[in-house]
């Protein structure tokens, strides 16, 4: 008898077909529009934005035409959404997006540094933004590992305070500032550990354990900053020094943003790359986004689901038990409490940004240290028309068009918070 070994494929899809994006189109087609009415109703003629380079040329400062700028930008950022309207080829619809989204926030810029006395400083701004988007960045990278092995970590902000708290305490007891950095990834450790426990051994709901374990290093720093208060020498605030690369330092824009910076900088900037290349390049990051999208598939090829699990996630806590001491070593600050203020929370929502890849948290990391310096810079100026607030918001903004799938829907491993048990299917 014949038998047909022809199996049904499945069907691919051509991305290079233009295809119509009606929702994030419109979106996009409706805020270029409203920069072009902002910039012909509302920016007055004669109005400038002038952008200053002012850490390396002291003595050079553009000032551009505002009315012009901002129009232009929202022209493009609704030619942006016109083409989705029109159809555009699905595999050009992130790169759109992007320039869509950059678009109308360098629109806000120039609006928002257009009234007197408000100069866009570049250098010190896109080094404070590096530098502000490290917490984020640590306490994403810990979730995308986490999460990448099927374990929901929702306690970074726990761990954040522990290595707050754990960082200042050892620097001061040992006088030696590395070693504060040192004891803060190991505060991180213990507490991830104690989900991991949970979280595989004894298969509890692991956003409960982690909203738990959120308020009880809440609770533990401070009661043990109260305590510290009554002792001298044991909160004191320690600090590392700004590196300068030399020559390197001079160049302008890059030299301030890339080689004059605290050593956090590059030890954030070494762990996405280290941490991309652990997961795609190598046998372990493969067995750990096995354990994520389908442990049974994992287990029937030998590879202990539970334990790569408990393991992963516990040595996820050096990288947000590290992100804790850039609270109190990186900003030479001593403790004080609730000091992470629910970054911990944000860096959740970074990672979601950032699809649980470690160059697309860098990027997340990126916008949201931005706009925080940015909304910084421009509450200290007190002249601009656009509160700093408002470009604060914009991220999060940012996460809910993400999470609500209006520009490629960001989707969670698998098997992403589901216990597993030896055998299951």
């Amino acid at each position: 008898m014949a038998v047909d070994t022809m199996t049904s494929s499945p069907a691919v899809v051509d991305e290079s077909v233009p295809t119509r994006f009606i929702k994030p189109g419109t979106a996009f087609s409706v805020l270029g529009l409203l920069l072009i009415v902002i910039a012909f109703a509302v920016v007055s003629t004669g109005d400038t934005t002038t952008i200053a380079f002012d850490r390396t040329l002291t003595d050079v400062e553009w000032a551009l035409p505002t009315t012009a700028c901002v129009a232009v930008l929202g022209a493009i950022a609704a030619a942006a959404g016109a083409w989705m309207l029109v159809g555009l080829p699905k595999r050009r619809l992130k790169l759109v997006s992007a320039v869509a989204v950059t678009a109308f926030v360098l629109g806000l810029l120039f609006w928002a540094y257009s009234q007197p006395g408000t100069v866009f400083r570049a250098e010190s701004i896109l080094a404070g933004a590096l530098f502000l988007s490290l917490p984020y960045l640590f306490g994403a990278l810990s979730g995308v590992v986490c999460e990448r092995s099927g374990v929901i970590n929702i306690g970074i902000e726990g761990q954040f305070l522990m290595g707050a708290f754990t960082g200042v305490l050892v620097a001061n007891v040992t006088g030696n500032v590395y070693a504060g950095m040192v004891g803060a990834m190991i505060a991180g450790l213990l507490s991830t550990m104690l989900l991991a426990l949970l979280a595989t051994k004894y298969q509890v709901n692991q956003v409960v354990v982690g909203v738990i374990l959120n308020l009880l290093a809440l609770g533990f720093t401070s009661f043990m900053y109260d305590q510290l208060k009554k002792a001298e020498g044991l909160n004191s605030a320690f600090s590392v020094p700004t590196l300068s690369w030399g020559p390197l330092a001079d160049i302008p824009v890059l030299g301030p943003v890339l080689f004059q910076q605290k050593i956090f900088v590059y030890i954030g900037l070494a762990l996405v790359f280290v941490v991309w290349f652990l997961l795609y390049r190598t046998r372990w990051g493969l067995r750990t986004r096995a354990v994520g999208e389908h442990p049974a598939a994992a287990d029937s090829m030998g590879v202990n689901v539970n334990r790569l699990r408990f393991w992963n996630v516990t040595l996820a806590g050096l990288i947000s038990g590290f992100g804790g001491a850039w609270f109190t070593i990186a900003n030479s600050l001593a403790f004080g409490k609730n000091m992470t203020a629910g970054l911990g929370f944000v860096a959740l929502a970074v990672m979601i940004v950032g699809r649980w890849n470690p160059l697309g948290v860098l990027a997340g990391a990126l916008i949201f240290g931005f706009t925080t310096q940015v909304a910084r810079d421009l509450d200290a100026s007190g002249g601009s028309v656009v509160p700093g607030e408002f470009l604060q918001m914009l991220p999060y903004v940012v996460t809910l068009v993400v999470v609500a799938g209006l520009i490629g829907k960001a989707k969670a491993p698998a098997a992403d918070g589901v216990p597993y048990n030896p055998g299951d299917k």
